[in-house]
């Protein structure tokens, strides 16, 4: 779920921009000032690339439908390590109400529950990792669907 914020500082669009990546597929600059502006902010071009340079965002290609090499879209490394992870580790995730339960293959669960926190979700309360699996503590029940939603998408997502 994107968050909207009053415009302001740059540290506030940084903030949006790492939103904007998180809550949709942004493939150019072009795209991510249109989505910048739509929250109230007057970007050019120079501005964004700095900032794209600044938050370190990543241009990875991720698998379209069928499993065939989609588009490139930018993306933060705290994300591509966490789907990193979970394309290696992850076996099954489950929700029930506000929490969700992932599932690993043995002695991984911490790794990939430290992943998650990294992200800084804003709706992730906190995650407690075992062995091989991981609660994920979520503010809501529908900010939980999301969460399940987007977990499941970066492990089906292959990065080339």
């Amino acid at each position: 779920m994107i968050q909207v914020i009053p415009v302001g500082s740059r540290q506030d669009r940084l903030f949006a921009i790492k939103q904007i990546i998180e809550s949709r597929d942004v493939s150019t600059q072009e795209e991510l000032i249109t989505e910048l502006e739509k929250l109230g902010y007057d970007v050019t071009q120079a501005t964004v690339s700095r900032d794209i340079g600044d938050l370190g965002l990543l241009k990875v290609r991720i698998s379209a439908e069928g499993g065939v090499s989609g588009r490139q879209i930018y993306s933060l490394p705290e994300i591509e390590r966490l789907r990193s992870l979970l394309n290696e580790f992850m076996i099954t995730i489950d929700k029930a109400g506000n929490l969700i339960v992932i599932k690993t293959n043995p002695g991984t669960a911490q790794a990939v529950a430290a992943a998650v926190d990294a992200v800084k979700w804003p709706d992730v309360l906190g995650t407690v990792g075992g062995d091989d699996t991981i609660l994920v503590i979520i503010r809501t029940t529908a900010a939980a669907d999301y969460v399940t939603g987007r977990i499941a998408r970066l492990r089906d997502e292959k990065v080339f």
